[in-house]
């Protein structure tokens, strides 16, 4: 009587994959716990703390210009588009009223929640943000996402000189 190995050639692979940790970089980079100190701005590139293969430069950082919601930013993302790089942020000028502006416009947090409200009525929700610290002062923020965000994201590029025009000078 012959008996039935349940270890077929195929699941002998897939257990000597899982034993060894092979599994694809995407899941890694989102999975991996990172230490905080590793989110500063003399540490970033474009390979750490996450790999940012879209729209990123060595020199440059973020390089993708994006106008959401009267904010300004640059972004960049990994592979997948689920962490996206947003630095740069800034309220972008209205020269006529600019002055009368209220606080929680000028808030850095209210741009990211904006942001993040835009992607969930898309059904993508924003899971974690991990800031990027220059000292004290925080110059950039890591967002993961439930799913590919960076896609959505694009259709807000900017290009010229309408990143640095007032919101109304590019209304039409």
């Amino acid at each position: 009587m012959q008996r039935d190995d349940p270890l077929t050639p195929l699941s002998a692979i897939l257990l000597a994959a899982l034993l060894v940790g092979i599994a694809p970089s995407h899941a890694l980079a989102n999975m991996q716990p990172v230490p905080a100190s590793e989110f500063r701005l003399e540490r970033l590139t474009c390979e750490s703390p996450v790999r940012l293969t879209r729209d990123c430069s060595a020199w440059q950082g973020a390089t993708r210009p994006i106008l959401l919601g009267g904010y300004r930013m640059m972004m960049a993302a990994d592979n997948d588009g689920s962490t996206v790089l947003v630095s740069r942020l800034k309220l972008c000028p209205d020269h006529n009223d600019s002055a009368f502006v209220p606080a929680s416009r000028r808030d850095v947090g209210n741009a990211l929640r904006q942001l993040g409200e835009t992607l969930q009525r898309q059904g993508i929700e924003l899971r974690r943000t991990q800031p990027v610290r220059d000292g004290r002062a925080v110059t950039a923020w890591f967002l993961e996402f439930s799913g590919n965000a960076y896609d959505y994201l694009k259709q807000f590029t900017v290009l010229g000189s309408e990143y640095w025009m007032p919101a109304r000078a590019t209304r039409r």
